[in-house]
């Protein structure tokens, strides 16, 4: 009730200024972006999680992945190891035939990556729009840096688990920000693993295309981040034909355990 007597008071005075009526994009999305804070609860201590840490994100999917330990486009085994004294999550490549495309050294391990870009969810940012951030040596700039130091509600969805998954480090490179789509054909660049990317759009495997909607869906109506029509039909048919999975379940349990908030995509499809 009182998250919606502020944003209601918030409104009012967005009325009595006029700012609804002003012509220009940038106070549109000003008053977008500062009506979803509310609504997220910023300032009340009310986000969705409070882990702020993408680091501390990654390392604690090893307590969701402990026996699953399979990245998510290929169905590449891999193993945590040490190597000159760090730990590496090395890839076996021999078990799903995968093959390097181009950048073999990236290809050797398990990168943590988020389905939803931090570009789709960091765009949405002032931080990561406009140069508001500066240097050591008084040079500003803006993006996914800035938004790391300046911005709690980036950091929040930059850590959230339910949107990481283990992928080899070489196609979480290639994939970058690009859309899901499908491609026509199957122009194989990763030996045996099923995934394709042709001009700036990724074909993922069936079997793990209902999980990448439901992810969209979640960080949709978490953050407010936005899906195209085109995306969303696309998404709507994926989320059918490949319905949540024994082990879809099971991860979203352990990250509930672990991150606090729900992810009712797949609990309550």
């Amino acid at each position: 009730m009182r998250k919606i007597l502020i944003f209601s008071s918030f409104l009012f005075i967005l009325f009595q200024s006029n700012i609804l009526y002003a012509q220009t994009d940038l106070n549109f999305e000003i008053m977008h972006y500062l009506a979803n804070d509310i609504l997220l609860g910023v300032g009340e201590n009310k986000l969705p999680h409070n882990n702020e840490s993408f680091s501390k994100a990654k390392k604690l999917m090893k307590n969701v992945y402990y026996d699953n330990q399979k990245s998510f486009y290929c169905g590449c085994q891999y193993d945590y190891k040490q190597i000159n004294g760090k730990e590496k999550i090395v890839v076996d490549a021999a078990s799903c035939g995968y093959i390097s495309r181009k950048n073999a050294e990236r290809g050797k391990y398990i990168e943590w990556e988020h389905i939803v870009p931090a570009h789709a969810f960091g765009n949405t940012r002032q931080c990561w729009r406009e140069p508001i951030c500066t240097d050591k040596n008084g040079k500003s700039f803006k993006g996914r840096k800035c938004c790391e130091k300046t911005d709690k509600m980036f950091r929040i969805m930059q850590a959230d688990m339910y949107n990481l998954q283990p992928a080899v480090g070489e196609i979480n490179a290639d994939r970058s920000n690009y859309h899901y789509g499908i491609i026509a054909g199957e122009p194989r660049e990763y030996g045996e693993c099923d995934f394709e990317i042709e001009g700036k759009l990724a074909e993922p495997k069936e079997d793990i295309r209902g999980d990448i909607a439901r992810t969209y869906f979640y960080m949709e109506a978490t953050y407010g981040v936005k899906i195209s029509d085109k995306q969303r039909k696309l998404f709507e048919v994926w989320n059918k034909q490949d319905p949540v999975s024994e082990w879809e379940r099971t991860r979203v349990e352990r990250i509930e355990k672990i991150q606090g908030n729900k992810n009712k995509f797949i609990l309550n499809p």
